[in-house]
């Protein structure tokens, strides 16, 4: 595949906020503690090793979760590599997505992989581990529940509550149905069913599928899945929860940095609460609420005192399940991690929580964007080259777009701005000259002009109008391919499904990727296929 970078500050796809980190403006270095580049983590490596963790229990817990998952031997060893003190993680997270929804999902996971392989070449002596940690936790179903492929949307539902990761699945049978039906007798469908036949029909939860899938897909590069939905880990972390629910100051240092952010120019991504903490069982994930004396779950008739939630949180900490920001608290707490990958939103809430970090004593990660990339198929490749457009341009307005590609090939000057110019400078004469006579003449002068350069405008759009006639064909190549490669204007990664790219290139696409992306380049990657 041909590979063409272009920076994410081109695309006009990625925030204010994305964009003045990558490019390390002064004003957001306050937020964060070391920028992502190679050499910054000599610094956070050392300053790593004076925040211990508990890797006794952390790779106990992570055997444990792996005995069911035919891991690879690399994986494996990386869990054994976490008892000594010179390896760290990189890690993303991630929502478990049905048949691990949009593209992004993979490239996380991949850049996190690639990363990990970067950090071992320049730090040969330590040892590097990519982890997956699984959102199981998350209780909107609605956000993972469906995904989308070749403009339809497939969906499950679910009439139980409470975290996602512990829902059965119901009605995937009927899905792979009409999903086969839909793809048809195309080449690759067949591996493609029987990928996901497997760990979607064999599972009996949504934690069962999506540790299945990725682990066949991406385990073979030493990646280690973590479910946070696990009592011995909690377990690290009641001393945390139990400041949570008795001090209470997390949220106004979150909100403390959210104002400071604001004051640049920022806004706020997440929306802290004064304790942000659910009480988790099955079928029910609610918050924990102070109120009159009283630790109250919401919703339900469950309340506590404060010695009665303390004793419960001691004999059960996996009954106290974090909120975002609480969540990478948590991450942090028990991973001896260096970095978090992810998405630009994602990233924007992680700037809110320095102070928190700093106030509960543990490590603040290096933050990187994860890759973000673009696949030309093979059609709409030749169909780019026949029409001579860069796979770049068409980051542009599609209005733009086609109004260049006509400019480009028509024989006539389809643009009229040196008419312009010339129109403006006779006015500018007229002007001179009405002003000598009368300057109340001036006002009426540049007003006729600007009716002279709104005719010529009108005249301009239809000689583009007229063109595009012409050339309605090749107009419309380029509004379908637009489309296509965006999807409801936004980036193909947010839209279509992993199956998009698997049905043309099989699993061998994950190889490509590993080959492909490097997350430190700082660049948008589009990959063309020939």
């Amino acid at each position: 595949m041909n590979n063409t970078q272009i920076p994410y500050q081109q695309t006009g796809y990625f925030s204010k906020l994305m964009v003045n980190y990558l490019e390390e403006k002064e004003e957001l270095k306050p937020f964060y503690n070391h920028y992502c580049d190679i050499d910054s983590f000599a610094k956070i490596i050392e300053e790593r090793k004076q925040k211990l963790v508990n890797r006794t229990v952390l790779v106990e817990a992570l055997t444990q979760q792996n005995v069911d998952v035919n891991a690879s031997g690399a994986t494996k060893k990386n869990i054994q590599n976490l008892k000594s003190d010179n390896c760290f993680t990189v890690t993303t997270g991630h929502q478990l997505n049905l048949f691990t929804g949009p593209l992004y999902f993979i490239y996380k996971i991949v850049s996190t992989i690639n990363l990990a392989k970067e950090l071992k070449i320049k730090y040969p002596e330590n040892d590097f581990v990519p982890v997956y940690w699984m959102a199981t936790e998350d209780h909107d179903f609605k956000e993972i529940n469906h995904f989308n492929l070749f403009k339809k949307s497939y969906a499950l539902s679910n009439s139980k509550k409470g975290a996602v990761g512990r829902l059965k699945l119901e009605g995937v049978e009927e899905l792979l149905l009409n999903l086969k039906e839909d793809l048809g007798d195309r080449n690759g469908v067949k591996e493609i069913m029987e990928l996901f036949s497997k760990f979607y029909v064999s599972s009996n939860t949504y934690t069962e599928a999506i540790k299945g899938i990725v682990n066949e897909l991406l385990g073979k590069y030493g990646l280690v899945i973590i479910d946070g939905d696990d009592k011995q880990l909690k377990g690290l972390f009641t001393n945390e929860i139990k400041r949570e629910l008795l001090d209470r100051k997390n949220h106004q240092l979150i909100n403390q940095t959210s104002e400071k952010l604001k004051e640049i120019g920022f806004k706020a991504q997440v929306t802290p609460r004064e304790i942000n903490i659910f009480y988790l069982r099955e079928g029910l994930r609610e918050r924990i609420v102070f109120e009159e004396g009283k630790y109250k779950v919401l919703h339900t008739e469950l309340q506590f005192s404060e010695s009665e939630i303390l004793q419960e949180l001691e004999d059960f900490p996996e009954r106290f399940s974090p909120n975002a920001p609480m969540r990478c608290l948590y991450q942090e707490k028990i991973l001896p991690n260096l970095v978090y990958i992810g998405g630009g939103g994602e990233l924007a809430y992680w700037f809110q929580l320095k102070n928190m970090f700093d106030a509960n004593n543990i490590s603040y990660p290096i933050l990187v964007l994860r890759n973000s990339v673009l696949f030309v198929d093979k059609g709409s490749n030749k169909r780019l080259l026949k029409l001579e457009i860069e796979p770049s341009d068409l980051f542009k307005d599609i209005e733009i777009l086609i109004k260049e590609y006509l400019k480009n090939g028509s024989k006539i000057i389809l643009e009229l701005s040196e008419e312009e110019k010339s129109i403006e400078d006779v006015f500018e004469a007229i002007v001179i000259k009405a002003g000598g006579i009368d300057q109340s003449l001036q006002p009426f002068v540049k007003a006729e002009l600007q009716k002279s350069i709104k005719s010529l405008k009108n005249i301009e759009s239809r000689l583009i109008k007229a063109e595009k006639q012409k050339e309605e064909v090749a107009v419309n190549q380029i509004r379908n391919l637009k489309e296509k490669l965006f999807p409801n204007n936004s980036l193909q990664e947010r839209h279509d499904n992993l199956i998009s790219i698997l049905i043309f290139y099989r699993e061998g696409v994950i190889d490509e990727l590993i080959n492909q992306l490097e997350p430190l380049d700082k660049q948008f990657v589009i990959l063309s296929a020939e």
